[in-house]
């Protein structure tokens, strides 16, 4: 591999020689020549010169260190991305999109696209914070199962805000209940507060009508335990009723549903602080429940 030729120090290249000779000459010829007025002039405008061309050169030189940083800025995302081998690619392909994207001369389709590259910015400003959000889409349970399967996972504690007898009873429901009782029969401590309203169970009512109760006895016969609370006790609460699940201490996961009980918007926080006020909040709407298996032991007990 060849090597490139080693610079010459400044003070010896002809240029500078040049220079500095013929301006020895010159103050020579002055001193040697000129009344001692015009020396003093002659070398009062070689410093003058002298100065100035330093600060030109400390200018040159600081914008040098400045293109030379904006440089290393840039690369430095490339050299952080380049070990992350999914993450690289991904960053290449959208540099050669951006690339071919520059090649479009349409300036309405330009401000769409620094519209829609405004928005893709924000969306990976939150992945960057830790955040993702699924909005109008089931494709979040797919996450929520791989939490729960993660061998760091030991726990798994979630409200369930159940306004109808629909909740999670279609087809992407009913598979994450799957990946519940799966997680329980692995050894993961499944624990689940269910909130109620009044129509699913009453207030004078010994148990949820039975629209909702079977939906919940079999989350407990699968080992999950199972808090039940009604919608009115937690008036008071200043968090309110709201439907959230805890993995263990990775992440926070929080669901928006409609009046169908469909996800409206589904967000997921990968931060400790998160998951330690959200699982303060949990516990908070612990006291006001009471878990199945005591309710069964009452009703038993009253036989």
């Amino acid at each position: 591999m060849s090597h490139p030729p080693a610079r010459r120090p400044v003070l010896l290249t002809f240029r500078f020689a040049g220079v500095a000779l013929v301006g020895s000459l010159t103050m020579a010829l002055v001193s040697a020549l000129a009344p001692p007025e015009a020396q003093l002039a002659v070398l009062g405008a070689l410093v003058s010169v002298l100065a100035g061309l330093f600060v030109s050169y400390t200018e040159q030189e600081e914008a040098r260190d400045r293109r030379r940083n904006e440089v290393l800025e840039r690369l430095a995302v490339p050299l952080t991305v380049a070990p992350e081998h999914e993450l690289y690619e991904q960053y290449l392909a959208f540099c050669a999109t951006l690339t071919r994207l520059v090649q479009q001369t349409d300036p309405v389709l330009r401000e769409a696209a620094a519209l829609k590259l405004a928005s893709i910015n924000a969306q990976l400003g939150g992945l960057a914070d830790g955040a993702i959000v699924f909005a109008g889409t089931e494709t979040w349970r797919t996450v929520y199962e791989r939490l729960l399967r993660s061998p760091d996972v030991r726990e798994y504690r979630s409200v369930a805000w159940v306004r109808s007898k629909d909740y999670w009873q279609d087809p992407p429901g009913r598979q994450s209940m799957r990946e519940n009782f799966g997680a329980a029969h692995r050894g993961v401590l499944v624990q689940r507060i269910v909130i109620l309203p009044e129509h699913l169970w009453p207030a004078h009512a010994a148990f949820p009508t039975a629209a909702i109760f079977p939906w919940i006895e079999d989350q407990h016969a699968h080992g999950l335990r199972v808090y039940l609370v009604r919608e009115s006790d937690l008036a008071e609460e200043p968090d309110g009723p709201a439907d959230f699940g805890i993995y263990g201490d990775r992440a926070v996961g929080t669901q928006e549903l409609d009046e169908r009980s469909r996800t409206v918007r589904f967000t997921l926080v990968f931060d400790r602080r998160a998951v330690r006020l959200a699982a303060d909040r949990w516990e908070r709407l612990r006291i006001y429940a009471i878990s199945v298996r005591d309710l069964l032991d009452r009703a038993e007990g009253a036989l």
